[in-house]
């Protein structure tokens, strides 16, 4: 059966099958970016943080309308080729079409790029600091260096480690000439590892012990301890024998006998002494059971096999209070026949964690006809010798301190560090400051806190941490600080004059909180051109404001890596305390409601692109036979395509304004 209206419109509606169809779908395509466009808008509106404000460079955006906008007159000029049967024409205006595709995605591209590898950073007192974070590298004598780039960071851990291994190899050949030997190389494990450099927005602490939960040890996190550790010729091991049970027989032996705590302890000694002694013990003691001796170094398969046993403990146990409730309840019920709220009274309501500890007595033995298991939950190694970790802010669970001497993680694994005795050996959390070249600082937040407890922004920013004394580069922003507020007070003079007063004698037109408290990317060059300039000059003086930066410099943001810049010492340095550090993040949808809806819609976006344009080049390359057989029906097929094309561009044209200009 042929399926009428495939190539002919009908005479009434003027309208073909797949027409109807496309307008079906950008309908439903309307109400999707539609309900996007609203949560942006309310979120904005209802925002209890300083909105970004124009945070995104124009000219990338700028270039990417004209380029979809060129693309949509493209394909209606490639649909009309098709129309007037010039295949030629066709090809060419479909091509332009896709090339502005690709176009567009690269200019994106380059934009994501530079936002994923951009540094934002919250402080405790709510100061926003962003830059491109510094490179730091651990040498071999545990010494921290920090550097600007990555590539000099690496070199330096290069030759930090050739050199290493050089004296390391020359003092193995001479302790083998010493004893007569023959000089085999320096073995892999003795060698130190080059290129161990890491970016300075994490926290290096140097452990003496790292205890790991046996329910949640994260094992991505554990192989990269254990490369670390590899690295640094060092090795996690179990400094005593542990016994872990995880049934009542294994545990206590029969029911009917159970074992003393001295007597269990009495075997686990004989059973030790055998592996001390080399004769050779199965790690299994029982169904449920695993020993594991002093000295076993660490790896996740051992952590893998001791929370087999831990689960089968914890699940004994749940199973012993389940039955203590059940069988207290039976009791309360039978002493109660008559009582219809019996479930209420006293002896019903007990805790069952309680009823399982009085399984034990005060020697820690079990008590006759107890079914409970004993349970070890954590397994702790020693690191053999103390090296620094480097450890990313986001796994840490609450800030390191250096007075708790303790790093906790999120999967509840914990750092410790030495004890009094060790303390110089493994001193627990080092100097972690998150290093970083600064290229906007933003105190718009702390402005707001400041004014909902009544206070004046200006007194609590000048009071914070980035002015005071505990910043060794505090000299700098304070500079930069009081050249910021000469141009506020210049521009609130000129829009003044510009605009007037109102009856009560107020600015009609006052600076923006953005630009009143935040110091940007082009405030910063502009300042740097201010200060380092022959004849220095000040707000209102003529060429001041033709030292700012245009809107069209930066392509993609600031670039850390413009000779002028670099030369001009723009871009300050900055090392922020670790305790200061309340988040931390590239900008990336972690970071804020804005970026999380700016990746959502623009990518969204980008996959409509990138679909678009495979359809219409799959008219391009392969529709030369329908061409020929039927250039009508291709015709309407390039049309289709073409609206979904204009839907496309309509919507970056909504997108452009509210993200970028707004």
């Amino acid at each position: 059966m042929e399926i009428p209206y495939t190539v002919t419109a009908r005479k009434d509606t003027g309208l073909f099958n797949s027409k109807i169809g496309i307008w079906l779908f950008l309908a439903s395509e309307v109400m999707l970016f539609g309900g996007l466009f609203s949560g942006y808008v309310f979120l904005r509106i209802y925002a209890d943080y300083p909105w970004p404000e124009r945070a995104l460079p124009i000219v990338p955006g700028l270039i990417n309308t004209f380029i979809l906008i060129g693309s949509s007159v493209t394909v209606v000029f490639a649909w009309a080729s098709l129309k007037m049967r010039q295949w030629r024409r066709f090809q060419i205006y479909m091509g332009i079409t896709i090339v502005c595709a690709g176009l567009f995605m690269v200019l994106k591209s380059i934009e994501y790029k530079a936002k994923w590898g951009h540094q934002a950073v919250r402080m405790d007192d709510f100061t926003i600091v962003e830059g491109h974070t510094h490179y730091g590298a651990i040498m071999s004598s545990g010494e921290i260096q920090h550097f600007h780039k990555k590539d000099k960071a690496k070199e330096a851990a290069k030759k930090d480690a050739e050199a290493y291994n050089k004296k390391a190899e020359a003092e193995a050949r001479a302790e083998a000439e010493a004893k007569g030997e023959e000089f085999a190389g320096l073995p892999e494990q003795k060698k130190w590892q080059a290129g161990d450099y890491f970016k300075a927005n994490t926290i290096l602490f140097k452990p003496d012990t790292v205890q790991f939960s046996l329910a949640r040890a994260h094992k991505s996190w554990v192989n990269d301890l254990l490369e670390q550790a590899g690295k640094r010729q060092a090795a996690f091991v179990t400094g005593e024998d542990v016994f872990l049970y995880g049934d009542i027989e294994d545990y206590s032996g029969s029911e009917e006998k159970p074992k003393s705590k001295a007597e269990r302890a009495q075997e686990e000694a004989e059973i030790s002494k055998k592996v001390a002694s080399g004769e050779k013990t199965a790690r299994k003691l029982g169904r449920n059971s695993l020993f594991i001796p002093a000295g076993t170094p660490l790896s996740y398969a051992l952590l893998k096999e001791a929370r087999e046993i831990y689960l089968a403990g914890r699940a004994h146990n749940s199973g012993t209070r389940t039955a203590i409730l059940r069988d207290n309840w039976k009791r309360v019920k039978e002493e109660r026949p008559d009582d219809k709220y019996w479930e209420q009274a006293p002896d019903a309501q007990i805790d069952s964690a309680t009823q399982l500890e009085e399984q034990f007595d005060e020697a820690g033995n079990i008590t006759a006809g107890s079914k409970v298991v004993s349970i070890v939950s954590t397994l702790s190694f020693r690191m053999d010798p103390p090296q620094p970790l480097i450890i990313k802010r986001g796994w840490v669970k609450r800030p390191v301190k250096e007075s708790d001497g303790k790093a906790e993680l999120k999967d509840d694994t914990a750092l410790n560090a030495g004890t009094e005795e060790r303390a110089e050996v493994a001193p627990g959390l080092l100097e972690s400051p998150l290093a970083l070249s600064v290229d906007a600082v933003d105190f718009r937040w702390m402005a707001q806190k400041a004014e909902e407890a009544n206070k004046k922004p200006l007194d609590v920013i000048e009071g914070s941490w980035i002015f005071s004394d505990g910043n060794k580069h505090a000299g700098i922003y304070r500079k930069l600080w009081k050249l910021h507020k000469k141009r506020i007070a210049h521009l609130e003079q000129e829009l003044k004059e510009k605009y007037g007063t109102d009856e009560e004698g107020n600015a009609k037109r006052v600076p923006t909180e953005t630009e009143r408290y935040r110091m940007g990317w082009q405030d910063l060059v502009h300042y740097a051109r201010v200060e380092n300039g022959e004849q220095q000059v000040v707000p209102g003086e003529a060429g001041f404001d033709d030292l700012r930066p245009k809107f069209y410099d930066g392509f993609a943001g600031p670039s850390h890596k413009d000779e002028e810049i670099q030369k001009l010492h723009a871009f300050p340095e900055l090392e922020i305390p670790h305790e200061k550090v309340s988040m931390q993040s590239m900008f990336t949808p972690k970071w804020n409601t804005y970026y999380a809806i700016y990746f959502t819609i623009t990518g969204l976006h980008g996959l409509h692109v990138v679909g678009g344009a495979i359809v219409l080049g799959y008219y391009l390359f392969f529709s030369k036979g329908l061409y020929r057989r039927n250039p009508e029906w291709l015709a309407n097929r390039v049309e289709v395509g073409g609206l979904f094309w204009h839907f496309v561009d309509l919507v970056w044209i909504f997108l452009f304004p509210i993200l970028y200009l707004m």
